[in-house]
Parts: C-alpha cells; structure tokens; sequence
C-alpha cells in the first residue's frame, strides 16, 4: 500500500480476518488459519439465543445442537400444610372501659412537672393486662404513678376475626396540673 509523507515509507495492513488472528485460509470458525475445525459457529453474541447446528465435524455425533434449560418443568403440590402464624393488627382494636385518674407525687407537684408518660402495654385476650416498659417517662415518681393507674384500667380485648386476641399499645397517661 503507498504511504504518504516520508520517502520510502511503507504502511501495512491486516489480511483479511482478525488482527490477532493467524494470516491466511481459515475455516470462518474462530479456530484460525488453515488449520482450523470445519464448521460455523451459530452465535458469537447474545443475539436472538437460540443456536443452530453447523456443518459439523462428526463431533456432535450429526445431533446438531441442543437447547439448553432446566429440563421439565413442574410444580410439585406436596407435603403439608403449613399455616402461617396471623401477625397482622386486630381487627377490632382494644377498648378501654375504665382509666383513672393518676396520683401525682408532693415531689412532681412541688416542681410543679407537668406532662405525658407513655407506657407499653399488653393486653391480653383473656383480660389481663401487663405494663411492658416505659417508653417515655417524667420522673420524680411520675413514672411508677402513670404504671399503677394502668394496671387498674379495664378494657375489653382486641378481636382479630371475631375472636379476642392479644395486643400491645402505648398508653399515654397525662399529668396535668389543675389550676
């Protein structure tokens, strides 16, 4: 090929084929030069995904291809039953029948606290009720207060469908000063 530029120069260029492949006859399969597997290669890609058989060299026993996959393909329905535990809210959630009033402490009375504590609480479904914890409290007494004044309140149980069902809330007990 004549070069342009210096006197002299000379420019190459690849055979026909790839740069890394060897020079000359080929197969046209990817195997290179003249000593390559007779044959064609279905897809060098992703392409459509489906492969079709070539020439072949006897190697694939004149079968072609075949489609790969997971075999057949069927859902078993066997074994048990399990049930799955209902965690799901009640439907129906707990009334509170009765709350009374909290005692304020002469220490929270004196420090003139006023406020909100917020207890967990678990209602059962047999009517019992427990105080869990105490979320968010006030101290100076308040706290201990706000827990007895909850496990006085009566309530009927929360219902998940018809039937009563253990459930946990917050129940805020208000301190609030009368003036």
């Amino acid at each position: 090929m004549p070069g342009t530029g210096k006197q002299g120069a000379k420019l190459y260029t690849a055979a026909l084929g790839s740069f890394d492949m060897p020079a000359g006859p080929g197969q046209g399969n990817g195997s290179g030069g003249a000593k390559g597997i007779k044959g064609n290669v279905a897809s060098a890609d992703f392409g459509n995904g489906i492969a079709t058989g070539g020439k072949g060299d006897g190697r694939s026993n004149g079968k072609g291809v075949a489609t790969g996959g997971f075999g057949a393909e069927q859902v078993v329905h066997q074994g048990p039953k399990i049930a799955q535990a209902d965690t799901g809210a009640p439907t129906t959630p707990v009334e509170i029948t009765f709350k009374p009033n909290p005692v304020y402490t002469d220490d929270a009375r004196s420090l003139k606290l006023e406020g909100e504590v917020l207890l967990e609480v678990s209602f059962s479904a047999t009517g019992t009720l427990h105080v869990n914890r105490v979320v968010k409290g006030l101290g100076h007494g308040l706290d201990e207060a706000a827990m007895a004044a909850a496990n006085k309140i009566r309530f009927k149980p929360a219902l998940r469908s018809g039937q009563p069902a253990d459930s946990t809330a917050i129940v805020h007990v208000v301190f609030q000063m009368a003036y």
